[in-house]
């Protein structure tokens, strides 16, 4: 299995991403492997562990759901976060893995984005950050899940999706949190799921296919 793709870190990600996404397991020496080719790849530029790569800057970053970031303060943030959240699923009790998430949460911890900022896309990385904060928490059980699910809510546009935040990025880490703490925003947007399937040509690129499976993930959370 190729693991990687020797110029780009955000391809490495995603196709890691994906994979799991999918239901994939990697084996115990296929997890090391990852991350150590992760952990080499460090680029401390701009104060960030996992600055994108030239090839990254040239072909443009996309969030996992498929949106493009308008910004470039998202797109980096954006990347760098996907990045964490996997070393925190594959290699969480890694020594060197633990150091980095560290490091990364002390940055994050003065960043407005990861303490509750909504104001342009400010809202989109604060989904990346709950997505790698989840990783590291899989009960679900830090009271900052709490908060951003009534920060949707108070968001609700009222036609099935939010203002300020990514649809589908959103319902992706709706999706991704355990037992009933997602359980009314799920059942507000599920309407909304249910005619995009119907009405919508998904799954024909990539980003679609990934589209049409976090559609069908809310109405199953939703029967």
């Amino acid at each position: 299995m190729k693991l990687t793709d020797k110029q780009s870190l955000s391809k490495t990600v995603h196709h890691a991403a994906q994979f799991l996404f999918d239901g994939g397991t990697y084996t115990t020496a296929e997890r090391a492997r990852l991350a150590n080719w992760i952990l080499a790849h460090q680029n401390r530029h701009r104060g960030f562990v996992f600055y994108p790569t030239d090839q990254d800057l040239k072909a443009g970053i996309t969030l996992f759901s498929g949106e493009k970031p308008k910004a470039k303060f998202l797109a980096y943030n954006a990347l760098e976060l996907e990045t964490l959240r996997l070393l925190a699923l594959i290699q969480p009790k890694s020594p060197p893995v633990r150091r980095i998430l560290r490091e990364a949460d002390q940055r994050l911890s003065a960043l407005c984005f990861a303490n509750g900022c909504t104001q342009g896309e400010c809202a989109h990385a604060s989904i990346a950050v709950l997505r790698y904060w989840l990783a590291s928490d899989l009960r679900g059980s830090s009271p900052k899940f709490s908060y951003a699910i009534n920060t949707l809510k108070q968001h609700r546009s009222g036609d099935g999706k939010w203002l300020k935040f990514p649809f589908f990025f959103t319902l992706l880490w709706l999706t991704e949190l355990p037992g009933d703490i997602a359980r009314d925003e799920l059942a507000y947007v599920a309407g909304l799921c249910q005619k995009l399937l119907a009405t919508q040509r998904l799954a024909r690129g990539q980003n679609d296919r990934i589209r049409k499976k976090i559609l069908q993930r809310v109405l199953a959370r939703t029967a």
